[in-house]
């Protein structure tokens, strides 16, 4: 890691990275409050904890707003820059923790320096049109456990495929024809200027019957080659502790820091 990159400011590059689903409602006020849309199982998640309010402030209007949406939970990220006592707060509240997460980070300034993609059958094509999202949202529907993507939405993330340009992308990993894994890369700022760009990597997902084979190192390998190729000076991701995580160190990844997800019953 280059010394411009120094561990405080991976942790801020991660702490300003929340997914937010397409047609999600957002309440942003000094934290970020997101309904999820139906598809993507409606829950109601709290974000961007870096607040100068108490946590029992933050979260009585997390929940009142919640409530009003209809939930009867609430998922709240916390990390290194949220409140001070946000998870004891959360822990005497009844809250349960449902995944951990490392943040990783890898230097990009040198683009000869990525890890191979696996040997084999594996093929990864980058999406570019509407059979391509089809073919990553097949894998989604089971991964994440969420609704498949109907015509009209379909049609609305193929008609916004161009607009991303350089600045996001799919990719599909095919075993033979079949889509096996996908995953996500979006550049974005970095949160110094003079840093340049940040890859973001996202998303990432394999048939569990498909696991095993190599697939989440080739999209890998792959999207560190578009970041690279992009400019980008880091890629940054979050990587589940129980799977990705071991993989992304072996390739070079280090650690700065792990978020948890906890879940509050209302």
């Amino acid at each position: 890691m280059t010394a411009d990159w120094d561990p405080p400011t991976v942790l801020r590059a991660a702490a300003e990275w929340s997914w937010v689903p397409p047609d999600a409602e957002c309440v942003v006020t000094d934290v970020t409050l997101t309904r999820w849309p139906a598809w993507a199982q409606g829950r109601v998640v709290l974000t961007g904890l870096a607040s100068t309010r108490t946590p029992e402030d933050v979260l009585r209007d997390a929940v009142e707003r919640s409530r009003a949406w209809g939930s009867d939970t609430l998922g709240v990220w916390v990390s290194a820059s949220s409140i001070p006592d946000l998870t004891d707060t959360l822990l005497e509240r009844g809250a349960r923790l449902e995944d951990t997460v490392d943040v990783l980070a890898r230097d990009l300034s040198d683009p000869r320096d990525q890890p191979e993609a696996p040997d084999g059958r594996l093929v990864v094509r980058q999406v570019v049109d509407a059979d391509g999202l089809r073919d990553a949202d097949r894998v989604d529907t089971v991964v994440w456990d969420q609704q498949p993507l109907d015509d009209d939405r379909l049609a609305e993330a193929a008609r916004l495929l161009p607009a991303a340009g350089g600045r996001e992308a799919r990719v599909v990993a095919y075993l033979g024809e079949e889509p096996v894994a996908t995953a996500g890369l979006t550049l974005a700022p970095a949160p110094l200027p003079e840093l340049g760009t940040v890859a973001r990597l996202w998303g990432a997902g394999t048939l569990p019957d498909r696991r095993g084979r190599g697939a989440y190192r080739a999209l890998l390998s792959e999207r560190l080659r578009l970041a690279a190729a992009a400019g980008a000076s880091l890629a940054l991701v979050k990587g589940r502790v129980s799977t990705s995580a071991r993989i992304l160190r072996k390739a070079g990844f280090e650690r700065y820091g792990e978020e948890h997800y906890y879940r509050l019953t209302l």
